[in-house]
């Protein structure tokens, strides 16, 4: 179908192998001169040679580099451009020695999964900033995905929450949603384990949408989260998306060390002590009829409690099933409970990084590779999943969104940054200079 529609544009010409003898070429080399002239008359022309092997095959070597050099002449000549499509990855000959770029696609098969690669062999002139790329050909197009990178964009916005079911609580990112089938049943238990060197921004930024989400649409979210986790610049970035008391409100983060920020309860590491400051936070907010999703670290409650914080979680576990909420648990790699927490909980993603890209996959339930990109199209954080399996996620309607609780909100106009932080001592000078 697609060919069918590129040929009847009126610049665009198609040529079979039955079309021509290509014992021709060995005789006068009239598909050559065919193709000079039909290129002379086009404007940047571009010719694309699918295979090259199925005319070089009929060639001798010494016929094969007069027909090489012919082709590099035509191109210079007509000013044309030139993609040779070959069905051997061996750069070893002659016309790749005359090709300006060598691109070589792969097709690996990882954990039952398949993830296509493209490699940069050869750029004339230019240097390879990085000799691989995951790619993908969903929705027909060769698309290929950059490493991870989170810059916040010179403006931000309210954060826009997705509508949550009776069934299901939205993540606050559709593609999750969808990967999901329509969000994460209520009363699960969900394992997002963290594989190979993933950037700490990127371990950070994978939940953030649920976070927001659940805090926008005013339920609650209680975390314990990794222990270089500072309260301060959370609130300081999470209140660029959404206002400071909803924040306020919903949020609330147990430490180890006395923060003074009125979202964070200092927890003392006496596990009896610290369940019922646990559990007094928890019973405050389902008495309000909140929705709760409790974010652990598991390396945090692993260093601190020991072995024995498996009961925790379970009870925990437990708890959410019946009362209907979100337990979410974060596994660092190598920790020696993540099997263990994999075994109580209903959902398990993995995310992990294949050549600088962040790459999620789910083991429950079983899903293919997908790159995660991240987008500030809206002015608050997004992700896309883009399938390299080649299976869409969703169907291309707009997902429901609905209305912030409050609307005192301040928008903010920010410098791009590469860092979050950068950003936030930005927010603090500028506090700073207002209140005097």
């Amino acid at each position: 179908a697609l060919f069918s529609k590129l040929a009847a544009l009126p610049n665009v010409h198609f040529f079979t192998t039955l079309e021509f003898d290509p014992s021709q070429f060995v005789v006068a080399h009239n598909i050559v001169s065919g193709l000079h002239r039909l290129l002379s008359s086009m404007e940047s022309p571009l010719v694309v040679l699918d295979s090259w092997e199925g005319i070089a095959d009929y060639l001798p070597q010494e016929t094969r580099m007069k027909v090489e050099q012919s082709l590099m002449a035509i191109l210079e000549n007509t000013r044309a451009r030139m993609i040779l499509v070959s069905e051997r990855p061996q750069t070893d000959t002659t016309l790749d020695q005359l090709a300006d770029a060598i691109i070589v696609l792969h097709q690996k098969v990882i954990e039952d999964r398949r993830v296509r690669e493209l490699e940069v062999r050869k750029l004339r002139g230019i240097p390879i900033r990085q000799e691989r790329y995951p790619f993908t050909l969903a929705g027909g197009r060769l698309r290929y995905l950059e490493p991870f990178a989170f810059t916040l964009p010179e403006r931000t916005s309210m954060f826009r929450p997705l509508e949550n079911s009776s069934t299901h609580m939205s993540t606050g990112s559709r593609d999750i949603d969808a990967l999901l089938g329509g969000g994460v049943p209520r009363g699960s238990t969900v394992l997002l384990e963290i594989r190979g060197e993933v950037p700490f921004e990127g371990q950070i930024y994978v939940p953030l949408t649920a976070l927001l989400n659940f805090l926008a649409t005013n339920n609650a979210v209680m975390a314990f989260p990794y222990s270089d986790y500072d309260p301060t610049r959370a609130r300081l970035f999470a209140t660029q998306f959404m206002p400071e008391d909803v924040y306020d409100t919903n949020m609330r983060v147990f430490t180890t060390d006395r923060v003074e920020d009125p979202v964070a309860i200092k927890f003392s590491l006496n596990p009896k002590e610290d369940f019922e400051k646990w559990l007094d936070t928890y019973s405050a907010y389902k008495a309000q009829g909140k929705t709760i999703w409790m974010l652990m670290a598991l390396d945090t409650v692993e260093n601190f409690y020991g072995q024995g914080v498996m009961n925790f979680l379970a009870t925990v576990a437990a708890r959410a099933a019946v009362n209907k909420d979100i337990q979410s648990i974060l596994a660092r790699p190598n920790l020696e409970l993540t099997q263990k927490v994999a075994n109580i909980s209903q959902i398990h993603l993995v995310l992990t990084v294949r050549w600088g890209t962040l790459i999620l996959y789910g083991v429950k339930p079983r899903t293919g590779f997908y790159g995660l990109q991240f987008t500030f199209d809206h002015g608050y954080p997004e992700f896309e999943l883009i399938p390299l399996e080649d299976i869409a996620l969703t169907n291309g309607e707009r997902p429901e969104v609905v209305a912030i609780p409050t609307s005192r909100f301040r928008l903010r106009h920010q410098g791009a940054r590469a860092d979050m932080f950068e950003t936030i001592m930005q927010s603090l000078r500028e506090r700073n200079q207002e209140a005097t």
